[in-house]
């Protein structure tokens, strides 16, 4: 599977995983800002719509946004590119692929001390 599949993947689920956790590309945008992403809100929006590629550390970065914000929420968990690239869709509900979830959940405010993403 080569970048651009494995892109368009992730996109997929990250928007499932978005409409299952009720989070909106506002919050996405900010939570992964704030972890350190360099995209705008517009180019998350074009590329949850498969409408912009993006690198895969943003890509990832974005899942793992999504997931610190989804955390304590049921439903399934945007996937990364090093699961889509494995073959496993993000389809168990809660599982977060051996990454170690946010601590607050509710994306509000725990960003300041998670130190951005933790290497695969």
């Amino acid at each position: 599977m080569d970048d651009a599949e494995v892109g368009s993947e992730q996109a997929r689920g990250l928007r499932l995983a978005l409409a299952v956790g009720g989070i909106g590309v506002g919050a996405l945008w900010l939570h992964s800002f704030r972890l350190g992403g360099e995209v705008g809100e517009v180019e998350v929006d074009a590329y949850l719509h498969q409408a912009l590629g993006l690198p895969r550390f943003e890509r990832d970065l974005l899942a793992h946004a999504a997931n610190e914000l989804i955390d304590h929420r049921p439903g399934r968990h945007a996937p990364y590119s090093s699961e889509v690239v494995a073959g496993d869709r993000g389809d168990s509900a809660g599982d977060h692929g051996g990454m170690a979830p946010g601590t607050d959940g509710d994306g509000t405010d725990g960003a300041a001390g998670s130190g951005g993403m933790e290497q695969q």
